[in-house]
């Protein structure tokens, strides 16, 4: 291959055979849970590599050298392949001045806002049992990906196992992506994310295989309570993997057996509401205290829900979204656990169930949770300052349930999920910074 300068990646080879027998860039990017801007980037460094200037003449070149096999395809030449209308080359423009980048940051959000609200409504899946939602199947159309200059979102490395209702757990400079559900069924799969490195490694198994699950870290131990098993019925087994030795022990079975809930810790504590009990799904709240090993009852939810997300910010604890078993929800509560009371906060412009809920820079990120009975148009933002949810821009649209979100290093990642499929992508998003240089002057 140094006839044609640097060799091709793996990756590069494995999409120079898709390109080779027609699949277009969505498709490439749907098979392999990248966005379809990295599959221009991967295709610019083919053409690049290859001195070829559009898909056909890099077809041409990749079928000859026989680096790809085109089925049906006998002794391919310039001519038979040409008699497809050629694909013109990505053209590699600079990058926009800032000014510009934020004016279509802030083109797109209005878009995606109006189809968000215009988006006609599919009808709620098929449930297992009285509640809890039927465990997704691959179905079409394909996850459409977001595409926008100056994107805050940036691809890392994929995960090795697709999954969602998976437990993540950001400690000591990684990320456990922890059990949920594969292609396979539940997983009991521990698998550690070096965000320096961009690498994934193993790490041990779970011993119990759960889905519809959350963890929390206190110190370097991510808690992992109930879940539910193969056959939908939610535990009270308590996991806690030490990350220091990567191995697991048990802690005080949770009161009532519970998956589906919304997790989160404060003060060194563990907070637990709502979840689907095994009938219905429920208002309830625990709290979890590590220096005791116990869980007690804290002041319920108003109604019961399942699927929410819940973030401390400050003093308190944030709620936000659900699934009642009817629909995806808006709710906004927040729980002061000095004194045992809930208040209410501004509801989240569309209804999200199984979305992440992380703070960063002292505010609040709502990821995903869309495809239900709501279209994801875009994730959201609160500032407890004005009490108000923003859109900002997602990685995908039309559906992204369940990914596991966690904060490191003031990064938030978006690992996994489901969107017509298992997925593997692990999305970091970086709020655009902006800096002011003030010219100073050097008097002689």
């Amino acid at each position: 291959m140094s006839e044609y300068g640097e060799p091709l990646t793996e990756r590069e080879k494995e999409i120079l055979q898709m390109v080779a027998t027609g699949v277009t860039n969505r498709e490439v990017a749907y098979r392999l849970s990248i966005s379809t801007n990295t599959v221009k980037v991967h295709l610019r460094n083919i053409f690049t590599k290859l001195g070829a200037e559009s898909r056909t003449e890099a077809t041409i070149i990749a079928v000859r050298e026989g680096w790809v096999v085109v089925e049906g395809a006998g002794e391919a030449t310039e001519e038979t392949v040409e008699t497809q209308p050629p694909v013109p080359p990505v053209a590699l423009e600079p990058p926009l001045p800032w000014f510009k980048r934020g004016a279509l940051i802030a083109a797109l959000l209005l878009v995606v806002t109006g189809i968000a609200v215009t988006w006609p409504h599919s009808k709620p899946q098929a449930e297992a049992g009285p509640g809890l939602p039927r465990v997704p199947t691959t179905e079409q159309p394909p996850p459409l990906v977001a595409e926008t200059g100056g994107s805050p979102w940036h691809e890392r490395a994929q995960m090795p196992t697709r999954r969602a209702y998976l437990a993540l757990a950001a400690i000591e400079g990684h990320i456990f992506a922890i059990a949920g559900q594969s292609p396979e069924g539940i997983t009991a799969a521990v698998e550690i994310y070096d965000p320096d490195d961009d690498i994934w490694t193993r790490g041990s198994d779970k011993p119990a295989p759960v889905t519809y699950v959350s963890a929390a870290v206190i110190g370097t131990d991510a808690y992992v309570p109930g879940g539910c098993d193969a056959e939908g019925t939610p535990t009270r087994l308590v996991e806690v993997y030490d990350a220091l030795t990567d191995s697991w022990r048990e802690a005080s079975p949770l009161l009532e057996p519970r998956c589906a809930y919304a997790l989160a810790t404060l003060d060194q504590r563990l907070y637990l509401f709502g979840g689907w009990d095994g009938e219905q799904y429920v208002a309830t709240a625990y709290v979890y205290d590590p220096q005791t090993d116990t869980w007690a009852e804290a002041a319920p939810m108003d109604t019961g829900r399942g699927f929410a997300a819940a973030a401390p910010l400050e003093s308190h604890i944030y709620v936000v979204g659900g699934y009642d078993g009817k629909r995806e929800l808006t709710t906004c509560a927040v729980y002061d656990p000095a004194a045992e009371r809930w208040g209410e906060c501004t509801p989240l412009a569309v209804g999200r169930g199984e979305l992440g809920l992380v703070t960063l820079n002292s505010q609040l990120y709502a990821i995903g949770g869309g495809g239900w009975t709501s279209y994801l148009g875009f994730n959201e933002r609160y500032n407890p300052t004005d009490g108000v949810w923003n859109p900002i821009e997602t990685p995908l649209v039309g559906k992204w349930r369940s990914p596991g979100v966690v904060v490191f290093e003031a990064t938030i990642y978006a690992i996994g999920g489901w969107s017509s499929d298992y997925l593997s992508m692990n999305q970091a998003y970086e709020p655009l910074q902006f800096r002011i240089f003030i010219p100073m002057s050097h008097q002689q």
